[in-house]
């Protein structure tokens, strides 16, 4: 009997591959849905996505592909993000956004002509460099602290780079005379018509329903004898195996790496998240996909409007707001704290009307939401990576590869990752 190429993980880039391979692959899901990140939950009739989870392409192909998934089932949206700043909201991106207030403008412009665009030093030197000391001071530098809770001069230079993209003092000119500049591809996305995201997800999985083996957590690897056990103690053997889970998991779970090699998932950074969902009593008058927060006391770094994306994930006549609060992945979010701080900072910055209006609340923690890219994590990185492909493991999506990546990458890496097999 033929072993089969199994994958362990059942987000967008093990499906992928899964999808690919067809019949000869198995995939082994801890949790009890497909999805990983880009899963949809329902709480009491309200539905939402573990934050903004949206399609944007670069490649046709890709989208070709993944509109033949969903058999149409989506619509193109313009994108609405705005960043609350100093008081005042405006559209996203900041470096330009900040022009639609005479007082933002008065404080950042000036600084910004006289910036050195200098893609020099660490994220912090950085980003006055680029913007100017006062955007980076009132924007750049908390917005990203409170989002990747370590100090942003530990961050690669080079990750810090794309962070923290030059925006030509040319350009600058131009709006500030009230000129319109063409907006780039990340000006629109796609996004299901009458679901959330996970309905990509679902589509993906229909079928492969024979293949996927739902609360199937992989809790062993001997590369040497080519199998994994999973939680029922049962051992499967493999043809090939590929991993879309942390690359820290995958590192602990290879019970014949090196200690010293396992050993390394300490130099590997990350953030994780808690999504606090809020169902409210009333419609927000807020018509953004997502909003951006700068301010060191709100606890939150970004809240996203369900409805906005599609009108059928909330009750008729009801609101709800998803909140994001970020914290090191080696450490336990305190989640009833971090809901009750939610629900304040919601009042407090205005979103909500009241606390009354809140009607029922609910969690939802991922370990590993964001990698933080150190120079020493990215070295470390790349040799494990180097190791686990000599024994025989394949990484692939966001996670597995451990980068910062959007759902077309994860999407295209598993396939990509399972034409290397074929």
């Amino acid at each position: 009997m033929r072993k089969p190429i199994i994958i362990i993980g059942a987000g967008l880039a093990g499906l992928a591959a899964a999808w690919k391979l067809k019949e000869k692959a198995e995939v082994f899901e801890a949790s009890d849905a497909v999805g990983g990140v880009a899963r949809t939950y329902k709480c009491k009739g309200f539905s939402y996505d573990l934050g903004p989870h949206v399609l944007y392409f670069r490649n046709l192909k890709t989208q070709r592909w993944v509109e033949e998934i969903l058999e149409g089932r989506w619509r193109r949206q313009a994108r609405r993000a705005r960043i609350v700043i100093d008081g005042e909201k405006v559209d996203y991106p900041i470096q330009e956004g900040f022009l639609q207030s005479d007082r933002l403008k008065r404080r950042f412009l000036p600084d910004f002509l006289k910036a050195t665009q200098c893609k020099e030093g660490n994220f912090k030197e950085m980003a006055a460099n680029l913007y100017g000391s006062a955007l980076a001071e009132d924007f750049f530098i908390p917005y990203n602290t409170k989002l990747w809770r370590y100090p942003l001069e530990e961050m690669d230079k080079e990750w810090a780079q794309r962070f923290l993209p030059s925006f030509p003092r040319d350009d600058l000119k131009r709006l500030a005379k009230g000129e319109t500049l063409p907006r780039g591809p990340n000006a629109y996305f796609f996004y299901p018509e009458k679901s959330g995201i996970g309905t990509l997800s679902q589509a993906l999985g229909e079928g492969l329903r024979n293949r996927i083996h739902l609360s199937t957590k992989v809790t062993s690897i001997n590369t040497k004898e080519g199998w994994v056990e999973t939680n029922s103690g049962t051992r499967h053997h493999y043809s090939y195996l590929i991993s879309t889970i942390p690359l820290p998991e995958i590192l602990r779970t290879s019970v014949d790496l090196p200690e010293s090699d396992r050993n390394r998932a300490k130099e590997l950074r990350s953030v994780g998240m808690v999504f606090v969902h809020l169902s409210l009593a009333h419609p927000l008058s807020e018509d953004s996909h997502w909003v951006y927060f700068s301010d060191p006391e709100i606890c939150f770094h970004r809240i996203s409007i369900p409805r906005n994306y599609s009108d059928v994930m909330i009750p008729p006549d009801r609101g709800s707001i998803v909140a994001e609060v970020s914290f090191p992945s080696d450490k336990n979010p305190d989640i009833q704290t971090i809901v009750e701080k939610v629900k304040m900072d919601t009042v407090k910055s205005g979103i909500v009307e009241g606390l009354n209006d809140i009607t029922s609340h609910d969690a939802q923690v991922l370990r590993y939401a964001y990698v933080f890219p150190t120079m020493k994590g990215e070295k470390a990185r790349e040799e494990l990576r180097s190791i686990l492909r000599e024994k025989g493991i394949l990484l692939a999506g966001r996670y597995g590869v451990w980068e910062y990546a959007n759902m077309e990458r994860a999407l295209e890496q598993g396939i990509k990752t399972a034409e290397a097999l074929c």
